[in-house]
């Protein structure tokens, strides 16, 4: 059984980008609660050099609608709304976006992922995928699927 500690408390939404067979991009949004979800300065030493970036961490809780990308791809158009997935490439924003947001168009100016990206980037905050794992399984407590990114 799952305790999960009592700062897993922030609501995410999350993007997952579909890429139909016509090329056209496809974003679907899906609010994920009891979520842990930080901004962290990530420092990188090679030699002498310090490099420092921004990096943003999420980990949501183990949840039955998460399905692989894979088979996520899969599934028809109409039940992607349904289920949702961790991919690379994908967005997170901390909290709840405000209802105008919920569609993205990446054909559409004001509508885009990245003006979405820009409208968050600040406090709260966001950030797109780039690294996923899925730490769920046997034996492990608190499973969850954790992501980073910037």
């Amino acid at each position: 059984m799952n305790h999960y500690p009592s700062w897993w408390d922030t609501t995410v939404t999350v993007y997952n980008k579909y890429i139909g067979l016509d090329k056209k991009i496809v974003w679907y949004p899906h609010v994920i609660e009891g979520c842990f979800y930080k901004h962290d300065l990530e420092k990188i030493t090679v030699g002498r050099t310090t490099i420092e970036a921004n990096v943003s961490v999420c980990r949501l809780r183990e949840d039955s609608r998460f399905i692989k990308k894979s088979a996520w791809i899969e599934l028809p158009d109409e039940s992607k709304h349904t289920r949702f997935t961790l991919s690379l490439g994908d967005i997170i924003v901390a909290g709840e976006v405000d209802a105008e947001d919920l569609e993205l168009d990446e054909y559409t100016n004001g509508k885009r992922s990245s003006d979405l990206i820009k409208k968050y980037s600040e406090w709260p905050g966001c950030f797109t995928i780039t690294s996923v794992n899925i730490n769920t399984g046997g034996g492990r407590g608190n499973e969850h699927y954790h992501v980073r990114g910037s």
